[in-house]
């Protein structure tokens, strides 16, 4: 019931006159009505009155045409349904399968909600019958039956119990935690009582003893274990798993098989009570309640990453989960690494076409690893979070360690940029050229062998050397590299020297590597451009990026001037703060009369010549010089109209205020003149002398 109503609503249902309001009307008056209505007002019970805390409230229903509107009203609201029936009329049993639990599939638009089946009239049914042979194929045919029960409104017999029953499928329900039809624990469940075992596994051993075990009660239920107690449940537990119990304590089968015990003896509030005491919802996923322990809240021109201790944190996941110590993470050891989380966050559609890299056979190298998780962190910073306590993290008091936020970006450019780790570029391109290679180029090994992505590529995200001593580019990858489209090595095809407009690539230095920083590229097709600069959030996602490159076909005037024109118009949406590079494709020679003109349209613009690039693969200095615009912001600002307004402005405020003070000043020296061509002291002269005579005046006395 995460993020909505507590309330928990109870809709009662099923054919006229099988006891649906003396059913109520027993439970709430301990009464049995001879006449009862045809349909009560909602029952209301306060939370102070009912054992689980919760307010509920109970709706009676009516199965005749006219109110099927209200009917189908309560279904959508309810958090589950009592579907009664009448023990002494057959046919109302019949339309159970039949109509109502299609019916009420239909109701629910496809939602999960609760039924407890009830056959009323228990004092009417015939001797000769009996409930289990009647519902058993309904409980098997029907996941959402929770369980079957019989009641006797005349008798006053087990009406509060229905009730008691629907409240707790709804607070401790069973379907997320138990498969009924195949007598096991559902894999979310599992996979949480995993990670349960994992922290309180303090010294690692595999085995929870008899010390953890008491930290555990204690936590959960306020209260140790004792002696005799636990020594039950490991004789239970060695009786039915052998391998459950190593050593005097209970190994993680054991474990598992506990709390399954508890599930089929009906004991799902205990369960319950342990998944909730560590941050589960009912969907047994982390509640945002937990979630919610650390702050992300930030201003758009503001970055949230991942702290040295966060990369630090993922560094030793890593390092435990690559068992074979390879450098790499196999298929198996991913899943073993996500074996205590619902799965992977990196299935989802919004990963697919993310780029970061890989070994040649496709698996996931730290640095790999590192990049996803500052991607995940730059968009859904929670998802982080939330893997960071699924991995291991003991608590959320922990946890806001591994982020830090910076400051507000113009402050930031003025002091302390180069402390980042993550650096975002908006990689702006016209149609008919292709990106790929310039993000393809940026991972050292980006996929497996046998093929290219299947989706587009939506950013790709790797770490990158900033020039070192001199200026040289540190080798940023120690291992050989593979090419992603073509070309044997990294590097700008040019075919000559005529480069004239254009900024060097860097070159390749040695000696000992220097910082490096994460860069994050993310394409915007002309189409995207064109959208985002229309729409009225665009200055907060531009808000969001570090520096911005416009991509264009160094053969093409127009096409130069067209990028131009982009990066003068994003640079005005980003209100003059967005440092801007350009960047020329060019696979032959620029014409020089060309070349000439681009050289002097970025010095009148105030940017840097454009960097060159090959369709093939890209130089990796094109990357460092994409880190190194972001990090001297002044440098790479455009001068576009919109700035040059602003300084017109400022001029026009200086010099209105340089000429009022110079007309205050003239006109304070002709009052001056005046008072002493009068032979007046001037201002303050009289104070002075008065302020000169008192001490004087003292010292003669």
């Amino acid at each position: 019931m995460e993020g909505r109503d507590p309330t928990v609503r109870i809709a009662v249902v099923g054919d006229p006159g099988v006891g649906k309001t003396s059913l109520i009307t027993a439970a709430a008056t301990e009464t049995f009505p001879d006449h009862p209505p045809p349909v009560l007002p909602p029952a209301i019970l306060p939370a102070e009155t009912v054992p689980e805390c919760v307010p509920v409230v109970i709706t009676d229903t009516s199965s005749r045409p006219e109110d099927a509107a209200a009917l189908e009203l309560a279904v959508q609201e309810a958090s589950v349904v009592v579907l009664c029936f009448a023990m002494d009329r057959p046919n109302t049993l019949a339309r159970v399968s039949r109509h109502w639990i299609p019916e009420l599939r239909r109701m629910a638009g496809g939602a999960h909600v609760p039924v407890l089946l009830v056959g009323c009239k228990a004092d009417a049914r015939p001797a000769d019958h009996t409930l289990q042979a009647a519902v058993v194929p309904i409980l098997q045919n029907n996941p959402a039956v929770e369980t079957c029960m019989e009641c006797s409104a005349k008798k006053l017999q087990y009406v509060g119990e229905v009730f008691y029953l629907a409240l707790r499928a709804v607070v401790h329900p069973t379907a997320p935690l138990f498969d009924a039809q195949a007598q096991t624990l559902r894999p979310l469940c599992s996979r949480a009582l995993k990670r349960i075992f994992m922290l309180c596994d303090k010294d690692k051993d595999g085995i929870l003893n008899e010390a953890e075990l008491n930290a555990f009660q204690i936590h959960c239920f306020n209260a140790p274990l004792q002696t005799e107690e636990l020594i039950g449940v490991k004789q239970v537990v060695a009786e039915r798993v052998p391998e459950g119990v190593q050593n005097g304590g209970l190994t993680l089968p054991g474990f598992i098989f506990l709390h399954a015990l508890f599930i089929e003896r009906g004991r799902l509030e205990t369960t319950w009570a342990v998944l909730r005491r560590y941050g589960y919802n009912n969907d047994l996923v982390l509640s945002q309640e937990t979630l919610s322990a650390v702050n992300f809240s930030h201003a758009p021109d503001q970055v949230l990453e991942l702290s040295e201790e966060g990369r630090a944190f993922f560094t030793s996941v890593f390092e435990r989960c690559d068992v074979d110590d390879d450098g790499v993470l196999s298929t198996r050891e991913q899943e073993e690494m996500f074996s205590t989380s619902p799965g992977s966050p990196w299935s989802t559609p919004a990963y697919d076409g993310v780029l970061v890299e890989t070994s040649k056979r496709g698996l996931l190298s730290l640095r790999g690893f590192l990049a996803k998780w500052a991607y995940t962190t730059a968009t859904e910073p929670e998802v982080t979070l939330a893997y960071a306590l699924y991995f291991g993290l003991p608590d959320t008091e922990t946890a806001a360690s591994l982020f830090t936020t910076s400051r507000p970006r113009r402050a930031e450019r003025r002091s302390d940029a180069g402390r980042r780790s993550l650096l975002r570029c908006f990689l702006f391109a016209p149609t008919g050229l292709d990106t790929g290679p310039l993000l393809e180029g940026l991972i050292a090994q980006a996929r497996p062998v046998h093929g290219l992505p299947s989706v587009p590529i939506t950013a790709a995200v790797a770490a990158v050397s900033l020039p070192g001593a001199g200026g040289a580019a540190a080798p940023d990858a120690a291992e050989p590299r593979t090419p992603p489209r073509g070309g044997d090595a990294p590097g700008a095809a040019g075919g000559g020297d005529n480069t004239k407009g254009l900024a060097s690539p860097g070159t390749t230095g040695t000696g000992p590597a220097p910082p490096s920083v994460t860069l994050l590229l993310r394409p915007f097709a002309e189409e995207q451009g064109s959208v985002l600069l229309g729409s009225p959030g665009a200055r907060a996602v531009l808000a969001a990026a570090d520096v911005a490159a416009f991509v264009f076909d160094a053969t093409s005037r127009e096409s130069f001037s067209a990028a131009v024109a982009r990066m003068l118009a994003v640079a005005s949406a980003a209100d003059d703060c967005l440092p801007c590079v350009l960047i020329a494709a060019q696979d032959t020679v620029m014409d020089p009369t060309l070349a000439a003109e681009v050289g002097e349209s970025c010095s009148r613009l105030g940017v840097a010549p454009p960097i060159p690039y090959s369709g093939t693969f890209p130089g990796r200095g094109m990357y460092q010089a994409l880190a190194g615009a972001a990090l001297g912001a002044e440098l790479t600002i455009p001068d576009t109209p919109s700035l040059q307004a602003r300084r017109r402005q400022r001029r026009a405020l200086r010099r209105a205020a340089w000429a009022g003070g110079a007309g205050l000043v003239a006109t304070l020296a002709g009052y001056a003149a005046w008072r002493a061509y009068h032979g007046l002291p001037l201002l303050g002269s009289g104070r002075a002398a008065e302020a000169r005579a008192v001490p004087e005046a003292r010292a003669a006395a």
